[in-house]
């Protein structure tokens, strides 16, 4: 190598430095840098870093950052090392570049969202290097996650102090700077939006104006849509919920809570005293009472109005509900019409208004309503209920039981084309046959009937030995009562044993499957909680001083151990997340892993450091083989010796 220029560049204008690092040749390269190869050019984009990553060649990247290559400089597309390790899948050259000393440069985003006149950001959803590694490594997300964790003292110090950088998994706001033409404003990503105080900055704002594409595309919420355990139960997600938990979302939640059920027990409460309209009592006789036809005067009935405090509650809150709804809408615009749980509070909440109002005369002075809003009532009683137990699964604790739940009910109706064919099938036989008994007598009745048999309530007695003196109750002869006998006895077989035991196995195999995921769809519906609170409420998140931050800190070691009554009151408030103290989930996990966690981070440490030597070591002596192959063919083909080319390629 000696006169050689060692920066004479090619056709392609590649040095030898950028020709040996596209070759995966580890060792020249380190001849080349020995002997005074510059490692990069300032003129040139793409530095031998992109190439090392392009091609994959790990332990010429982790040898190039040896050698003080700059890692963040980016390419002519705007892209890192990191970028391109990612976008072309080279997984280990990626880890090799985030267990460097200036990781953070190659996370930070640097993407830029021009505002319009109305100073709302262009809609788009924001791509962050952070992102791009939940999407193609999420194992490497983790290594990052890790870096993001401080601590001052040892485990087992009383003092300890755990720091939480949430910089990278809750980038929901971007700093807003003048454009570079000077006409108007933008948002950028490489500068922190949060102050020395790691408070948010006044001139701070959310990247998007669609906080419903904030939550569809916020980190925790890319974690939990790919189902990695890992990466939600990492300290820091844990670490991040709770804050988000205990500064915003249990008072949210637990108050939204606590007003639907004041509202839903009073509706309960009013129709409960109020007398069904076929159900009035006159002059000690019970007679139905139509008030279709009657909208001026009411008959003499003896009836007491029910209790005006339950009917006035009922008003006021489903008015500000309402209110609450149409807000949202207008927030949300037609992102509010794709969520059915909307649709379902905005019937509620109308139907409730309708049934406690008088539309007449009578149901003012007597509190009787009207036929269709009696009707109306009892369906607004079933769906209000059934709306709680989809509030309470939002929960938690008692989240994954309304989970299990549903995917039942999901497996069912898969399952219901086959199971309504049977249900056909055996109906019309049960109606072309047993027309004579009155469950049977309609070819609509007859459906419901069978289904009924289903869970035991045959009749047998009443359907093949009833009033035999009455023609209807007749059977017609031996054939009809064989064939008769006959279908019964197969509906008996398929439909209460082998079918209902089908649906028995089916649903413990979805409850299974359901308890084998339990901790992570209840991290997920944690998740789901507090981003959907704060789409919620984003206008006014804000103006809030103390709420958004990117940092957080915790003192595991510093918490009250606590017995008795007093001990008994932390842990319910622990369990149904009212707890604001460091005795919560997360320090619990820290007690655990604080007697491990020491000896595994050095045992890895040291592994890491063994191994990368060790795959040094083999990329050299894989190289030396490869060049003394190609000496033993010269040399052969010189002697004029035949060799077996699998004798030596491997």
């Amino acid at each position: 190598m000696a006169g050689a220029d060692r920066e004479a560049r090619n056709s392609y204008q590649q040095t030898p430095l950028q020709v040996a690092v596209e070759g995966g040749k580890l060792e020249t390269c380190q001849q080349l840098v020995d002997k005074g190869a510059q490692i990069e050019n300032p003129s040139d984009t793409k530095t031998v870093l992109h190439s090392a990553a392009q091609y994959g060649h790990e332990t010429i990247a982790r040898f190039l950052i040896q050698q003080g290559v700059t890692i963040d400089k980016r390419d002519e597309k705007g892209r890192t090392a990191l970028d391109l390790a990612c976008e072309l899948g080279r997984k280990e050259v990626a880890r090799v570049l985030l267990e460097t000393y200036e990781w953070e440069s190659l996370m930070t985003p640097q993407d830029v969202i021009p505002l319009d006149k109305h100073k709302n950001p262009v809609s788009m959803d924001r791509n962050t290097p952070f992102r791009t590694l939940l999407k193609k490594f999420p194992d490497l997300a983790v290594v990052v996650m890790d870096k993001c964790i401080e601590r001052n003292k040892e485990e087992d110090d009383e003092t300890l102090c755990i720091a939480y950088n949430f910089e990278f998994i809750d980038d929901t706001y971007m700093s807003r700077v003048a454009s570079d033409d000077g006409e108007g404003e933008q948002l950028i990503g490489y500068k922190s939006p949060y102050n020395s105080d790691f408070k948010l900055e006044k001139e701070a704002q959310a990247y998007s104006s669609n906080y419903d594409r904030i939550y569809r595309n916020h980190p925790l919420k890319l974690m939990a849509n790919a189902e990695k355990l890992s990466l939600l139960s990492h300290p820091l997600s844990m670490a991040l919920l709770k804050y988000k938990w205990n500064r915003l979302g249990r008072v949210m939640y637990y108050s939204a809570l606590l007003i639907y059920l004041i509202f839903i027990i009073s509706l309960t409460e009013f129709v409960r005293f109020t007398k069904a309209p076929y159900n009035v009592e006159k002059e000690e006789d019970y007679y139905h009472y139509s008030f279709f036809d009657e909208n001026e005067t009411c008959p003499q009935i003896n009836i007491t109005k029910p209790d005006f405090f339950w009917k006035l509650i009922v008003q006021i809150l489903a008015i500000c509900q309402i209110g609450i709804e149409f807000f949202q809408l207008y927030q949300r615009k037609f992102a509010y019409l794709t969520n059915w749980e909307n649709w379902i509070d905005c019937f509620i909440y109308s139907t409730a208004l309708l049934t406690v109002y008088d539309f007449t005369e009578c149901s003012s002075t007597s509190g009787v309503r009207l036929n269709w809003q009696w009707l109306i009532a009892a369906l607004c009683i079933f769906f209000g209920w059934i709306n709680l137990l989809f509030m309470i699964r939002k929960m938690p604790r008692f989240g994954i039981f309304v989970v299990m739940f549903v995917d039942i009910v999901k497996t069912f109706f898969r399952f219901f084309p086959v199971f309504v064919l049977f249900i056909i099938a055996f109906s019309s036989s049960f109606y072309v046959i047993l027309q004579n008994r009155t469950e049977f007598s309609s070819i609509f009745m007859s459906p419901l009937k069978t289904t009924v048999m289903m869970i035991g309530e045959f009749e047998f007695a009443g359907i093949f030995h009833g009033d035999e003196t009455a023609h209807n109750e007749k059977m017609f002869g031996p054939a009809h009562n064989a064939v008769a006998y006959a279908l019964f006895f197969a509906f008996c077989i398929i439909m209460t044993i082998l079918l209902m035991n089908l649906l028995v196995g089916l649903a413990v195999d979805d409850i299974k499957g359901v308890q084998e995921k339990a901790e992570l769809r209840r991290l997920a519906m944690q998740v789901d909680l507090v981003l959907q609170i704060e789409a919620s409420i984003h206008i006014f998140i804000t103006r809030m001083k103390k709420y958004p931050t990117n940092r957080y800190a915790t003192y595991p070691a510093g918490k009250l151990h606590k017995s008795g009554l007093a001990g008994w009151w932390s842990n319910f408030r622990r369990r149904f997340g009212l707890n604001t103290s460091s005795d919560s989930d997360l320090d619990q996990q820290f007690d655990y892993e604080s007697e491990i966690t020491s000896e595994l981070r050095s045992n890895l440490k040291l592994q890491s450091n063994q191994i990368q030597n060790l795959q040094q070591n083999i990329d050299v002596m894989y190289e030396k083989q490869i060049r003394l192959e190609a000496l033993i063919r010269n040399l052969a083909k010189g002697l004029e010796i035949g060799i077996e080319v699998e004798d030596i390629d491997h």
